[in-house]
């Protein structure tokens, strides 16, 4: 029963309590015993309608363990219903796109987009706060991230002037309040003195003895008090006269409820009854609609179920060629020692395994600064475009096989980075990223001399794994999983693709490619190698090389493949030329991304990162913008966003500690309109 309900219950039973205590008075009743037995059937007639609209109105079909009453905000009056089910798993509230209870990202302003989380415990309903700006508040008390218990009719605020939501929890009522027994009216003593009869005769006794009366002058005071409580029974008759009418009012409005309410049920009921024929054939409309529509879901599942059967296989087949081929550069590494001495050896072990260790681990420092970062506040405006835009950034993974000089696969490398939505057609999708996201080993001077120590370079492209998700997409089926889920991500492996589309590297920028040629003796020992390495290892360190991150050919274009017109956002403003000229130090800029990569991700849905700063260094002559805007690695790619809201540049890498370097937009531009076609 509701909270209302039941206060209606309670008002009525006083009245009908105050009621009796009045006809029961020594004074003749004042108002009939068959209106008074109207007044009640009346009021019991009112109380059954609204039991029924309540029932009607807060019950959902199969008994919800939950109802979410939306009182203000741009979702006032809707209701959300949520079964144990969904309580067990997480009700997210905010304004995200994952968010179970979803706000206007535009007129809710004081709600964060993960603002809130409600969950079923063994001991209750609880409501943690999910680190929101404006804070949580459970009847008007700060709620906090271990969470408040929740009882029925609880108010929730997000925010001190936020949304405002109503709980009914069905089957569990509020805490009981303290109850304190009310002292006893004066007017109560004198009713419970006026109905003694013996009261009158006692008084008169009483004084007679004080004043040493006799009976003559006691039958005086007798007549005197009778005189005085005959007046005072006079006035309470009016009292109750007037009570009377009061109560007569209220039947008379209660009658023309009552008459009200049954003369709109007439109308509502010929209105149905007229337009039965139209009702009827929308609905078997309907019904018809939805039978398609459970088809077309059950061949999508069906579709659905048999590319995850085919990508567990494909990743339990991965996993088993990683372990292969993790014992084969074992057996690499013994062979290299007959050429090499074990320093080099090490060194090159060392440098081979440090791809995976980026992917496992961060240090300390990083992700205090990452954490420092995150918490300094941003523009108002960024945290508008942040919201806009983070369905059209993508989390970008890369892994490659290694092979030897015989094309037998002997290592495995990866890397990971940020790319964004430049460009839609119909049928296809074309994303921007840095090419030492996509082709790591070009870029780093280890790795190139390490490859050629060991006589390997990276499989052909059709081997590699390529796959993105954007945010509120399933990274891992469960948290703790070390492999990656690519059911509901862009991805190209050997022999499948991923559950929303296959993914093409549609191109680069040209290189810009530096030989070691005979200064590889400077660059050994730069990476802590030894020089006096056997000959045909020299040659193969002389011809290898690395890319020159400094200059704005860092450009790579990705093809999504787009089955449907629904599946990605809108594609993100790239300024123009004029744009870029307005430019000036010290303007605001935000990168929005994926710090750290996969290393801060440590549950299962993707989710963007975004930090603000601002210009520091113009250098257009060189494709080059300077920003404070922090860039980590797992950044690189990401868009740098003007308070415009346009994508003034890509971002490349952290030059100093402070100091952070982006290729500028219009680079980015020119490849987009060469590839994208």
């Amino acid at each position: 029963m509701s909270t209302d309900f039941t206060d209606y219950a309670d008002g009525l039973l006083s009245n009908l309590r105050n009621l009796w205590i009045v006809v029961s008075c020594r004074q003749r009743p004042v108002i009939p015993h068959g209106l008074f037995v109207g007044w009640v059937g009346v009021s019991l007639g009112l109380m059954a309608d609204q039991t029924d609209h309540v029932e009607a109105t807060q019950q959902e079909s199969g008994g919800p363990r939950l109802i979410v009453e939306v009182l203000t905000s741009s979702l006032a009056g809707r209701r959300f219903a949520f079964s144990s089910t969904d309580l067990r798993a997480g009700i997210m509230i905010g304004r995200a796109p994952d968010c179970k209870i979803r706000f206007d990202g535009a007129r809710d302003l004081k709600v964060s987009g993960h603002h809130a989380l409600l969950e079923e415990r063994d001991s209750g309903i609880f409501l943690r706060d999910q680190g929101s700006s404006n804070g949580l508040y459970v009847n008007k008390q700060r709620a906090t991230a271990e969470g408040t218990r929740l009882y029925d009719t609880f108010e929730i605020s997000l925010g001190q002037e936020g949304a405002l939501l109503k709980l009914v929890i069905p089957g569990e009522p509020a805490p009981p309040e303290p109850k304190v027994r009310a002292p006893k009216s004066a007017k109560a003593t004198m009713a419970e003195d006026d109905e003694d009869p013996e009261s009158l005769a006692l008084l008169v006794n009483e004084v007679g003895a004080q004043v040493g009366a006799g009976n003559k002058t006691k039958h005086m005071i007798k007549a005197v008090a009778e005189r005085l409580e005959a007046r005072a029974a006079a006035r309470r008759a009016s009292l109750i006269t007037l009570v009377g009418a009061l109560f007569m009012l209220i039947i008379a409005a209660g009658a023309i409820g009552v008459w009200y309410y049954q003369h709109q049920e007439t109308l509502h009921a010929e209105e149905k009854a007229v337009s039965t024929a139209e009702l009827d054939e929308a609905e078997r409309k309907r019904e018809e609609a939805e039978r398609e529509r459970q088809q077309a879901d059950t061949e999508r599942q069906r579709e659905i179920d048999d590319l995850r059967n085919k990508m567990s296989k494909l990743e339990g087949a991965l996993a088993e060629q990683v372990e292969t081929l993790k014992s084969e550069q074992e057996k690499r590494f013994e062979e290299l020692k007959k050429d090499v001495d074990d320093v080099t050896v090490a060194r090159v072990k060392e440098i081979s395994d440090a791809q995976l260790k980026e992917l496992k681990e961060a240090t300390a420092e990083q992700l205090r600064k990452l954490e420092e970062w995150q918490g300094a506040p941003s523009e108002g405006a960024f945290r508008e475009l942040a919201e806009q835009y983070n369905n059209s950034v993508f989390l970008v993974f890369v892994q490659y096989p290694l092979i030897d000089e015989d094309g037998k696969q002997v290592g495995i490398e990866s890397g990971t980075g940020t790319g964004w939505l430049a460009k839609t057609s119909d049928k296809k999708a074309w994303i921007v990223t840095n090419k030492h996201v996509i082709k790591p080993y070009l870029f780093k001077r280890e790795l190139s001399i390490s490859h050629a120590i060991r006589g390997v370079k990276p499989a052909p492209l059709k081997d590699w794994v390529i796959a993105a998700w954007h945010p509120g997409t399933k990274l891992r089926e469960k948290v703790g999983d070390t492999r990656l889920s690519v059911t509901e991500a862009w991805a190209t492996l050997p022999g499948g693709r991923g559950g929303m589309g296959s993914i093409t590297v549609k191109g680069f920028a040209p290189d810009d490619w530096n030989v070691f040629g005979d200064d590889y003796a400077n660059y050994l020992e730069a990476a802590g190698f030894k020089t006096d390495l056997p000959e045909p290892i020299i040659e193969r360190v002389k011809q290898a090389g690395y890319h020159n991150m400094d200059t704005f050919n860092d450009l790579c274009v990705l093809e999504f493949e787009r089955r449907d017109i629904k599946e990605l956002g809108k594609p993100l403003p790239i300024a123009s030329d004029a744009d870029l000229e307005a430019l000036h130090v010290t303007d605001k800029v935000m990168v929005l991304g994926y710090p750290l990569g996969l290393s801060v991700i440590k549950g299962t849905t993707v989710t963007t990162s975004p930090a603000t700063g601002d210009i520091r260094s113009l250098q257009f002559e060189v494709g080059v913008i300077g920003t404070s805007a922090p860039i980590i690695p797992g950044n690189s790619g990401g868009p740098l966003i003007n308070l415009d809201g346009k994508v003034i540049g890509v971002t490349t890498r952290q030059f100093k500690d402070t100091l952070g370097e982006a290729i500028s937009a219009d680079h980015a531009r020119r490849l987009v309109d060469q590839l994208a076609k």
